[in-house]
């Protein structure tokens, strides 16, 4: 069992780490993850993905289910409504602009937003710190859809991502990675009481190898750690680890 609840915000479905995110929800350790599912036209996804279907059938709403929409294939909007009439107990769209070589823009991005937003969906998007991946990217195509609830993955760049969360009701910041460092905390801490931020591991094709300091750690308990050591109270950390998911992916 985590030391704290732990709701994981940014979990994936991967090639040769079969099992794991099974073993991961069995085992207590977590309370939940959002769960992203393989992209459907790469080779195997099907077979992939049945281990998420079957947590989500056992686990109910403590697993999300995100639908890789892949921006790089012209029919990403088709194959999203295939997936969809195949599986509506998906919940959410993750889009990754970089990985497809396409920009973050109305042109690019605005269908897949229409998309999820006549549905209901969240969206999390993979965000970097480069013209065109980077998280303000996203404004113009929020400013249109202001009441879509998106989650900048690995908020990047840090200043960027913070703003959007400012300007936006339902943007959240999960900051795995990229921008895990003290500034995030910090700004996130004076302008919302850490309420908009949400933890992720980007797991679990990283677990085997994760360390801090060359020691071997735990994901969730290293996440927890850290969390500690940024935040000024353990009702904060338990806030970024869980309830922040349960106001986000309307868990309650």
């Amino acid at each position: 069992m985590a030391s704290i609840k732990f709701f994981d915000s940014h979990i994936h479905i991967y090639p040769k780490c079969e099992g794991r995110c099974t073993t991961l929800m069995d085992s207590g350790h977590v309370d939940g993850m959002n769960l992203i599912l393989f992209r459907y036209n790469e080779k195997d996804a099907d077979q992939l993905n049945k281990e998420a279907f079957a947590l989500k059938a056992k686990y109910g709403n403590k697993i999300q289910l995100a639908y890789w929409a892949d921006l790089a294939d012209e029919g990403h909007i088709q194959a999203a409504e295939k997936a969809f009439r195949a599986h509506p107990e998906m919940t959410g769209v993750k889009i990754h602009p970089a990985c497809a070589n396409k920009e973050i823009n109305e042109q690019n991005c605005g269908r897949i937003f229409d998309f999820a937003r006549e549905r209901g969906l969240y969206m999390i998007a993979h965000t970097q710190p480069n013209p065109g991946s980077n998280a303000m990217s996203f404004e113009p195509i929020m400013r249109k859809r202001k009441e879509m609830r998106l989650i900048l993955g690995h908020a990047s760049p840090i200043e960027e991502s913070v703003f959007m969360a400012l300007s936006f009701e339902h943007c959240y910041v999960e900051p795995s990675w990229l921008s895990h460092f003290s500034l995030m905390f910090e700004m996130m801490g004076r302008l919302f009481s850490y309420r908009k931020m949400l933890v992720g591991t980007d797991g679990p094709m990283r677990f085997h190898r994760w360390e801090v300091d060359r020691v071997k750690m735990d994901a969730v308990e290293e996440e927890i750690s850290y969390a500690r050591k940024m935040m000024p109270t353990m009702k904060d950390v338990q806030a970024y680890c869980y309830d922040n998911a349960v106001e986000f992916f309307r868990l309650g």
